[in-house]
C-alpha cells in the first residue's frame, strides 16, 4: 500500500542514480526478439555495465559471431571457457 507524505519534496525522477553505477562504463540495449532461456522478451530494456564482473547465473550480453547476443552464464563457468562477455546485465525494464 503506498501513502502520500504531507511533507513530501518533490524532486523529480531520476532513475539513473537507481539503475547506474558507473556511467561511463554503462550503456542501454534493447532486445530484438524473445529468448526464453534468458528471460529476455522483444523490447526489453537493458541497463549493461561494461565493468561488473560477470558470474555464473548473471545475464550478460557476449559477442557470438561478432554479433551482441544475451546469455546466462552456467554453473561453472570460468572467464577462459571462450566466451567473449561484453557487459553484465544489471537491471531489465520490461513494459507492462
Amino acid at each position: 500500500m503506498f501513502v502520500a507524505a504531507e511533507d513530501y519534496e518533490d524532486r523529480g525522477l531520476r532513475l539513473d542514480e537507481k539503475l547506474i553505477r558507473r556511467p561511463a562504463a554503462t550503456c542501454f540495449l534493447k532486445a530484438v526478439g524473445g529468448a526464453p532461456e534468458t528471460g529476455l522478451q522483444d523490447g526489453d530494456l537493458l541497463v549493461v555495465d561494461r565493468g561488473e564482473p560477470p558470474a555464473p547465473g548473471r545475464l550478460v550480453v557476449a559477442v557470438v559471431r561478432g554479433e551482441l547476443t544475451a546469455r546466462r552464464l552456467p554453473a561453472g563457468w570460468r572467464e577462459d571457457d571462450g566466451l567473449e562477455v561484453w557487459g553484465t546485465v544489471l537491471w531489465l525494464v520490461r513494459a507492462p
